[in-house]
């Protein structure tokens, strides 16, 4: 079982202002979604996790590694991001190349039932710059996940996808849950968190820099707009 477990971390950029102070905390596998409004650094959480940043202070570890401080395939084998942009990681010619990529780079078997699921049959000799956000969304998904790393950063995984894409993506989530992954969605439309059951929800407070944590799946919509989160009554108005 993979932790990820935060010691008095500030989350941020170089030369920028901290987003997220002091954060102490250990995430146990299992689903944990990630609220909070624009530019309050959910992105950035998720980037340090992945190694891709460094936090300011304190120190971020994936079982029981710094993974800012490790080589990237290290860290790839074990942490999966995703991106809120799907096309800003494509590289490969084809569809089928751009899923294989992460394979051939971590030599790894990965679970190809999930890249099965996610990606239609007719896309997989498309150009990725070809395709509609939706299905680009599905090939950026099926292109990290395939690998069936211990520990998932999902950044905003509904965004642009059908009824049909929105499904897939929710039981991909819940049987990796069911599998023991420890799963970070980072989401800004609440509705979501009726789609997916988490075990705790997790808010940045924009103003105080603090991350504030809620056991269990449930917020009521009084508590997202106390952090100026969109709350579900809000959508339905």
């Amino acid at each position: 079982m993979t932790d990820i477990v935060f010691e008095k971390a500030t989350i941020g950029y170089l030369r920028t202002k901290p987003l997220i102070v002091d954060v102490d905390l250990v995430l146990k596998p299992g689903l944990h979604i990630l609220l909070g409004p624009n530019g309050s650094g959910k992105s950035a959480l998720l980037k340090t996790v992945a190694g891709l940043i460094s936090p300011l202070y304190g120190r971020v570890l994936v079982d029981g590694i710094e993974p800012y401080k490790e080589r990237r395939r290290k860290v790839a084998a074990v942490v999966g991001i995703t991106w809120q942009d799907p096309y800003y990681g494509f590289v490969e010619p084809t569809v089928r190349d751009e899923v294989n990529l992460i394979l051939r780079q971590l030599r790894a078997r990965g679970n190809t039932d999930v890249a099965d699921r996610l990606v239609p049959q007719q896309l997989w000799d498309r150009d990725p710059f070809s395709l509609s956000g939706g299905e680009a969304k599905r090939v950026s998904l099926a292109s990290v996940l395939v690998a069936d790393q211990p520990v998932w950063l999902l950044d905003e995984p509904f965004d642009n996808l059908d009824l049909d894409g929105v499904r897939r993506v929710s039981e991909i989530v819940r049987e990796g849950k069911q599998r023991g992954k420890n799963i970070v969605v980072a989401l800004h439309n609440p509705f979501y968190l009726e789609v997916v059951e988490s075990d705790s929800v997790l808010i940045v407070d924009k103003d105080k820099r603090s991350l504030d944590v809620f056991k269990g799946g449930e917020v009521d919509d009084s508590v997202l707009e106390r952090y100026g989160v969109l709350s579900r009554r809000m959508i339905c108005r």
